[in-house]
This record gives C-alpha cells, sequence and structure tokens, in this order.
C-alpha cells in the first residue's frame, strides 16, 4: 500500500503539472481542477505515442518526462501554484462527512490496487501490450504474433509511459489514482447540491454509489474505467453549461471526447456532447476552431499511425483501409476472424447460430443471458424503457433527453457490432444515477446510502467472495481480497505468480509460452516474446500460417508467414 501511494504522488504531480501547461498553453481557462489531471494524463499519452514510434517507453522516456515536468513546474510555477490552490480550496469547502467519506475511499482504493489483479484481460493482453510499449514501442506487425495486441489503447500507452518500469516492474495503478479523482469530482458536486439543491449537481454526486463495482477495475490498467470517468466527466459538465456561453468548456468537452476515442473507438458518442454544446453557442466556439483541430488532428493521426505500425491496418478494426505495400500487414481472414468472434462472442453464440439467427432473435438470446451479462443486460434495457418518465420530473428536460437518445443510438450500434456490457456501462451508469436522483433527494438518505455503498468495498476487499452467482467464468469465481503482506509492496501485476515457462521454436521464431496456465489466452508476466502453445497450435491448424520474425531483432516486428501450398 504505501508503495502504491508513493506512485500515486509520483503520478500526481506528472499528470497535473503536465495538466497545468496542456490548458494553459491551449488558453483552456480553469476547469474544475479533477479535469486538470485527465488533460495532463492526454497530452502525456500523445507525447509517448510520439516517442513510441521511433523507441520503447522505458527509462529514457521516463527520464524525459520527468525533466518535462520539472522545466513546466518551474516555468509556470505560478500558474501550477493557482492550481494547487484551487484544489486545495476544492477540498476543503467538501463538507466534513464528505471528506471523511473520501478518505476512505483513498484507503480502499490503494489497497484494491495493491491486491492481485481480477480483470482476466490483464493476463491475456494487458501485460503483454505494456511490456511491448515499454522495451520497443510500436512494433511493426505485432498483432501477426498476437492479435489482441492490435488494440493497443491509448490508456495502455498512458500507463506505460507512467509505470517507472527502469525501477520496478509492480506499478500498474492508475485506474485506483483516477477513479480517486472521479469521487472528488463527484463528491464536490454533491456537496453543492447538499448547499443549492440543484437536481444536475445530484446526478453526478452520486456517482460514489457504484465505487464496489468500479473497485473491481482498479487493480488492472483497464481502459474501460477511464471512458467511464470521462463519461461522468462530460456529462457533469455539460449538465453544467448547457445553458450557459462560457467558449473554454465546450472546448474542453471536445478534447476530452478526443481522449475518450483515443483510449477506446466505441466512446466516439461522447462527441455528441461537445457537439450540441457546439451548435447552440456557435459564435463562441468559433475562434476554438484552430486549437481544436490542432489537437485532434495530433491524435488522429498518431492513431493512425499506430494502428499502420502495428497491425497495417489504419483504422483498425475497420478493414476497409489497409496499407498494401508492407510486409507486416495481419491477413485479413485473421483481422476478419477477430470481429466477427467478438460478435458472436458478445451475444454468447456460436459462430453457425450467430449467422442463421436475425438480430430481434440475437437480442432476445442476449436479454435471456445467465448471471451477470444478463443482468446489466436486462437493467440497461429495462432502464431505458423507464428513464422517459423520470425526465419529466427534472428540471433540465434537454440535456436529459439528449443523454436518452444517445444512449439508445449506443446500444443499437453495439446491437449490431458487440454489445458486451462494458462497452454501454457507462451511459447505464448515468441513466442510473439520474433515476436515483430524481426518486432520493433526501439529504440523510442520500448520505446513508452513499455511506452504505462505501461500506460495501470492503466486503469483497477484505473478505473473500464468491462469484458463482454471477458467472460461469471459472477463472473469475474469486475476487482479490487484501492481505497485510500488501501494507508495503503490493501484489505483482499477475495473478499468476506460480506461472512457469519453457521455450518453442516455431520458425526463425523462438517464443516462451506458459506451461501451467490453463486459460487459452493467458500469458501472464512472461518475459517477451509470449503465447500460449495450444494458441499458436490452434491457429496455425486454422488458419495456415504462423507469426515469423521480420528481421533477426524482435524491435522489427513480424509478419504471418503462410503455408497454403505445402
Amino acid at each position: 500500500m504505501l508503495a502504491v501511494l508513493t506512485y500515486w504522488c509520483y503520478l500526481f504531480v506528472i499528470t497535473s503539472s503536465v495538466g497545468v501547461a496542456f490548458q494553459d498553453g491551449f488558453k483552456l481557462g480553469k476547469p474544475h481542477p479533477v479535469i486538470t489531471f485527465f488533460l495532463g494524463g492526454f497530452a502525456i499519452a500523445l507525447m509517448a505515442s510520439c516517442w513510441a514510434i521511433f523507441n520503447g517507453l522505458h527509462g529514457y522516456f521516463e527520464g524525459l518526462l520527468i525533466v518535462i515536468t520539472l522545466s513546466l513546474i518551474l516555468w509556470k510555477r505560478k500558474v501550477y501554484i493557482a492550481f494547487l490552490l484551487s484544489l486545495k480550496a476544492k477540498i476543503k469547502i467538501l463538507p466534513t462527512y464528505l471528506r471523511i467519506l473520501w478518505a476512505i475511499i483513498i484507503l480502499f482504493a490503494v489497497a484494491q490496487c495493491a491486491s492481485a489483479p481480477y480483470i482476466l484481460d490483464n493476463e491475456s493482453y494487458y501485460i503483454q501490450t505494456i511490456k511491448w510499449l515499454d522495451t520497443y514501442g510500436f512494433v511493426k506487425g505485432l498483432a501477426n504474433f498476437h492479435f489482441f495486441l492490435a488494440q493497443n489503447s491509448g490508456w495502455h500507452i498512458l500507463q506505460s509511459a507512467l509505470n517507472l518500469d527502469g525501477i520496478t516492474p509492480f506499478f500498474n495503478d492508475i485506474n485506483g489514482f483516477y477513479l480517486v479523482l472521479g469521487n472528488l469530482y463527484a463528491l464536490d458536486k454533491l456537496g453543492c447540491y447538499f448547499e443549492q439543491k440543484e437536481k444536475s449537481l445530484l446526478v453526478i454526486g452520486l456517482f460514489p454509489i457504484f465505487n464496489v463495482f468500479l473497485f473491481q477495475f482498479i487493480s488492472t490498467p483497464s481502459p474501460d474505467l477511464p471512458i467511464y470517468l470521462l463519461s461522468l466527466l462530460i456529462f457533469g459538465e455539460f449538465l453544467t453549461h448547457y445553458t450557459s456561453h462560457k467558449k473554454s468548456n465546450i472546448s474542453l468537452l471536445f478534447i476530452l471526447g478526443v481522449f475518450a476515442i483515443f483510449i477506446k473507438v466505441t466512446a466516439v458518442f461522447l462527441m455528441i456532447f461537445p457537439l450540441i454544446l457546439y451548435m447552440k453557442n456557435k459564435e463562441f466556439v468559433r475562434k476554438d476552431m484552430l486549437k481544436l483541430t490542432v489537437i485532434s488532428g495530433i491524435a488522429f493521426i498518431l492513431f493512425i499511425i499506430k494502428n499502420s505500425i502495428i497491425s497495417g491496418y489504419p483504422l483498425y478494426p475497420i478493414a476497409s483501409f489497409r496499407l498494401t505495400d508492407v510486409d507486416w500487414v495481419l491477413p485479413t481472414s485473421l483481422q476478419e476472424y477477430l470481429v466477427q468472434t467478438t460478435k458472436h462472442y458478445a451475444f454468447f453464440l456460436t459462430p453457425n447460430e450467430y449467422e442463421n439467427s436475425t438480430l430481434l432473435q440475437r437480442v432476445i438470446h442476449w436479454l435471456q443471458l445467465p448471471k451477470l451479462h444478463g443482468l446489466f443486460n436486462k437493467a440497461m434495457c429495462v432502464v431505458l424503457l423507464l428513464f422517459p418518465f423520470f425526465i419529466k420530473k427534472a428540471r433540465l428536460k434537454k440535456p436529459l433527453y439528449v443523454l436518452y437518445i444517445i444512449s439508445i443510438v449506443q446500444l443499437l450500434f453495439l446491437w449490431l457490432t458487440s454489445p458486451q456490457y462494458r462497452f454501454f456501462l457507462g451511459f447505464f451508469i448515468l441513466l442510473a444515477l439520474t433515476i436515483v436522483a430524481v426518486c432520493i433527494t433526501k439529504e440523510y438518505l442520500i448520505k446513508i446510502g452513499i455511506t452504505l455503498a462505501t461500506i460495501a468495498i470492503a466486503i469483497p476487499l477484505f473478505i473473500p467472495f464468491n462469484l458463482n452467482t454471477m458467472t460461469k467464468n471459472e477463472f473469475q469465481l474469486s475476487l482479490s481480497v487484501f492481505s497485510l503482506e500488501y501494507l508495503i509492496k503490493p501484489h505483482p501485476n499477475t495473478k499468476y505468480t506460480q506461472a512457469t515457462y519453457t521455450t518453442h521454436q516455431e520458425g526463425n521464431l523462438q517464443l516462451n509460452t506458459p506451461t501451467n496456465i490453463d486459460f487459452f489466452w493467458a500469458t501472464g508476466d512472461c518475459e517477451l516474446p509470449c503465447i500460449q502453445l495450444q494458441h499458436l497450435n490452434d491457429f496455425k491448424a486454422y488458419f495456415r500460417s504462423v507469426p515469423q520474425m521480420r528481421t533477426a531483432q524482435l524491435k522489427d516486428g513480424f509478419y504471418s508467414y503462410t503455408f497454403d501450398n505445402e
């Protein structure tokens, strides 16, 4: 815990100083202090992406980032001091009850981050993605080695840039840091609600009631959590400024939306919020168009470059465009397999069942799924059906109708692509918070509810908790429980601490493969390059291709060698 808390102090200084310089340089005004940390994360992710084109995000980049941070603090010291005072003021004006609550949330979050990681994707590609970024940066044709690595989220780029891998291999805790900040933003709004009794403030202020669920995302660098947090910030600022004329905040919403898309393309619908504000206030935003174009243009170009290097598809996973004059392009068959697998997996259908069913039949099956998936699927549909009745009881109806329509559009889009509940959870949280805010307005009831929700975090954190009633996945039946041995040093980044590995020669490629991990996709914290042997052999038999090194150096990447005619 102590190590994680120390690391968060490092994150605080790095992200805040870069964020202050970013918002001051682009004349973005003085937003809520929490937003500054997200702007800093965005700027660092862009810098890291530029560096990763040519080199790994290891000690040299981290050293450069520290030098940049110190230089920015000295250069913008007056602005930075003003920011720190603003943050201090926000915390100080919180009612004592909310400050105590936030302190408890911080304590629980540090304990959760020090515990073993829970999310299974961490073992299949989060760790490996970050390790490739740390060591080599963007690797040509890395998708040919393992197509999960083609996803390479902007959030993983940020974690790689900030994980201090040159000092220790234990830090992958930016999710916990940012969730704590998201809670501060929400609690500040809740404190304002207690004074002003404005319902829009309560919608955002109730966010901590979801902590018990969101805490499962913070011991790994899951790119889903920052999308939920950015959804909260964007919608919170959208509610605040829907009827105002503050151009800086419209620009901020736009930049936060670009950051969300840079992390996860499915977050594209969040951009509708700033676009609506722009349509309402065109005359106040025209002067900002140049800087917004520059920022979004840089992010888009880096997104294209990253995808072109790693998979050969500039708009990955969209296959409409692909590089044709390079040898590292992911074969179309593998790219299409990933897209189709993602589709039928989300509906829990076999490929044949998916192809031979109508959209209506798929949706009905999707609603009837058991356990956690079915629970969230049904809950989202129920919330969408009930939401119009609650809008009628709210004062700000138009912005809530905007949220409602965007939520419907996103769900329809996901039904056509991949309706995994974690993809629509951000909008579900906002819809659910609105309903709760309409139903519960008494201060004492709010305090009881948010206190119980915070206490509930401790149950799965400190008490062994079996999820047999919530999931059928045998690898996710037990949540991570805190142990006293993590008071100083955190648990390693993988849950497979006892994993053993062996080497395997495949053509010109010598790879590492786990010998005692049963999960088909899992590689844990294995040395590069690493892949499950069963995974390699199954794809070799099905696609008649294997990954091969382009040169004698891993940094030069991979291509897929096919042997159809052999």
